[in-house]
């Protein structure tokens, strides 16, 4: 038997997936032959999604922790401390005193039922900000009034492809095996990067530029562009507003300043303008060059080079970072008119708000799908404070989390529950996903803990099974996108080219170069944060073997060294090294590496170690613009080898 599921993971490709079946166990993962973006194969982390189902290290039944050891209790004792601690909390503070934290370590749509079972309650702590993307999308929505992706099909009608600081092989394969796709049929890739990640292979030209510098990179193309008379004076004039501004900032730019800062050649940055000039250019921006205090700045800067260029609005252009297309449909699992005490904390700074927060205090903590302790800044911060309070967690795994938390209940994989699946990253084919198998050990989905909570504290909520919550999330999908989800998926939206009409969803209706909230993006580095003498900064980039704190495969913990910094550190290959700040340090094997530039290391992100140490202890909770984005790569460290 083959039942039809969603890759769960927080992925560009948000693939479609069959289960085949027998005896109640599933033998094997494949992608779906009919869904255009999967065609038939996973990544390897797909692949490997069944060892997670099915290993013996799944939690199996609710676990107390008592002094760092942790005890089976059964479902209705689990339940009913919770209810009881909310309560309390209840009957000594407003609902503010319980703060709700959510992670993207499961796509599925029906954990929001969380959030509203939070709002039944009369509002919580919740989040804002991001670590993940949130500096871009405000870039975007500055620029264009929403972030939109092309069809993910529409790059075979490019000249050329950029990939900016987007290591497509190991984050976004499906992209990548369209791209040499388009190669075959004779397009050419330019890959942007601050180290040579290893799409780089398929490039025709590759730019290696110094980290945070990314926006300097564009105002020198855009220099270039406006200087030689080649700009889209059509899209300018007609559906701009601003952009005299950005073309002073231009002209006013040395191209020596521009060379120093990004390190790279005026060659280089006339090779760069020219290649977006040979339009249609499709560009696919990553989430890297956003990860810093300037990070807001840096992608409205590259979509600025792409409006200027004349590749905004046309068949094979674009300024491809994600694809919010349900972005103004009303939330089905929130209800504001209930959350009465509802306040909100920014997750880069998740540490600094526990340790702070007053009037009233954090009593009572829960987690679900996510791991802050490994994936939040100042993680020590995070666990030490965690360890003060009532925490719940909802996890398959025992994790980094898992040590700081009370109660820790077991998950229900994407195998054992119905849900639906709607990405936002990069195309827009919404997916039913089906329950293949009966839930292994006494785990429960978020639908059944939600449900038995909201009956044991007397809840007038709606209590439902999956299955009925399905059938509204399809219908309320249905009479707003205008579409049938009938089968295993279905296109969420009918847009191949975005602002093809030139209308934009910002409030003049055209491309913003200056915004009422933002002003103008200007060519800028981080460099609020000075680094002192000796120091490297941290650039922490996603692994081909997890995705962020979730595992797959065993990695070593390596930290990627350019040679004339391991030289002028007395660093050999393979040596132990410590990286250390004022936040805190980590342990890391060096490894030597013409890849990585001077002044900076590279380091897989979600790394722990058996002491619950995370490579996120030297990470200081730095924010982009306006707290959108946790900038993780505006951190230094110092580094020293230590004794083996």
């Amino acid at each position: 038997m083959i039942k039809k599921v969603f890759c769960p993971l927080d992925c560009f490709d948000s693939c479609a997936i069959l289960a085949e079946v027998r005896d109640g166990k599933v033998l094997k993962l494949s992608g779906s032959r009919d869904h255009p973006v999967t065609q038939g194969f996973l990544c390897k982390k797909g692949y490997r999604l069944l060892d997670k189902v099915y290993s013996e290290n799944r939690i199996k039944k609710p676990l107390l922790r008592v002094k760092n050891h942790f005890h089976e209790i059964d479902w209705n004792t689990a339940l009913d401390l919770i209810a009881e601690k909310l309560d309390e909390v209840l009957k000594r503070y407003s609902s503010s005193a319980i703060l709700y934290y959510s992670g993207d370590g499961y796509e599925g749509y029906l954990k929001n039922i969380e959030r509203l079972f939070f709002d039944y309650l009369g509002g919580a702590t919740y989040s804002e900000g991001s670590l993940c993307w949130g500096a871009g999308l405000l870039a975007q929505k500055a620029d264009f009034g929403n972030s939109l992706c092309h069809s993910p099909f529409d790059l075979f009608n490019s000249n050329w492809i950029v990939l900016w600081g987007r290591n497509a092989l190991w984050t976004n394969l499906h992209l990548y095996y369209l791209v040499l796709k388009a190669k075959n049929k004779g397009k050419k890739v330019m890959v942007i990067d601050v180290y040579k990640s290893p799409t780089f292979r398929i490039a025709d030209a590759g730019i290696l530029i110094r980290p945070s510098s990314d926006s300097y990179l564009a105002y020198g193309a855009i220099k270039y562009i406006i200087e030689s008379g080649k700009e889209d004076r059509s899209f300018i004039d007609n559906y701009s507003v601003g952009f005299e501004e950005v073309e002073k900032i231009a002209r006013g730019l040395s191209y020596d300043e521009i060379a120093e800062n990004c390190g790279v050649s005026k060659e280089v940055i006339e090779q760069v303008a020219e290649i977006f000039l040979q339009r249609p250019v499709s560009t696919f921006i990553g989430y890297g060059p956003q990860r810093y205090t300037n990070g807001v700045n840096t992608i409205r800067a590259i979509d600025y080079l792409v409006a200027i260029s004349g590749n905004v609005g046309i068949k094979g252009g674009g300024a491809n970072f994600a694809h919010r297309f349900t972005q103004n449909l009303e939330p089905l699992f929130k209800d504001d008119s209930r959350a009465v005490n509802k306040r909100f904390y920014n997750r880069a700074k998740l540490g600094e708000h526990l340790k702070s927060l007053s009037e009233p205090p954090i009593e009572f903590v829960y987690i679900s799908a996510g791991n802050p302790v490994s994936q939040c800044p100042d993680s020590d911060l995070i666990f030490r404070e965690l360890q003060k309070r009532f925490v719940v967690n909802v996890d398959m795994f025992l994790t980094a989390i898992s040590y700081a938390s009370t109660l820790i209940l077991p998950a229900a994989s994407f195998l054992e529950k119905e849900d639906v699946f709607i990405p936002n990253m990069w195309h827009d084919y919404i997916g039913i996903s089906e329950k293949a198998i009966e839930k292994i050990g006494e785990a429960k989905s978020e639908v059944e803990i939600i449900n038995e909570l909201a009956k044991r504290l007397g809840l007038d909520f709606p209590v439902k099974s999956e299955s009925e919550w399905i059938d509204i999330v399809k219908q309320h999908l249905e009479k707003n996108l205008n579409i049938r989800l009938d089968g295993h998926f279905a296109r969420g939206c009918a847009i191949d080219v975005p602002w093809e009409d030139r209308v934009f969803s910002t409030k003049s209706r055209k491309f913003e170069f200056k915004s009422e909230e933002l002003g103008v993006a200007v060519p800028a580095l981080d460099h609020d944060q000075k680094p002192l003498k000796d120091q490297l900064r941290v650039v922490t980039i996603h692994s081909d073997k997890t995705l962020h704190s979730q595992e797959f495969f065993k990695r070593e913990k390596l930290a990627y060294i350019n040679p004339l910094d391991a030289k002028r550190l007395n660093i050999s290959n393979r040596d132990k090294i410590l990286i250390y700040n004022g936040c805190g340090g980590f342990i890391l094997e060096a490894c030597i590496s013409d890849n990585v530039g001077r002044g900076f290391i590279v380091v897989e992100e979600g790394f722990q170690n058996e002491n619950i140490e995370t490579i996120n202890s030297c990470l200081f909770a730095f924010t982009a613009e306006k707290g959108s984005q946790a900038a993780f790569n505006s951190n230094f460290v110092f580094v020293r080898k230590v004794a083996t």
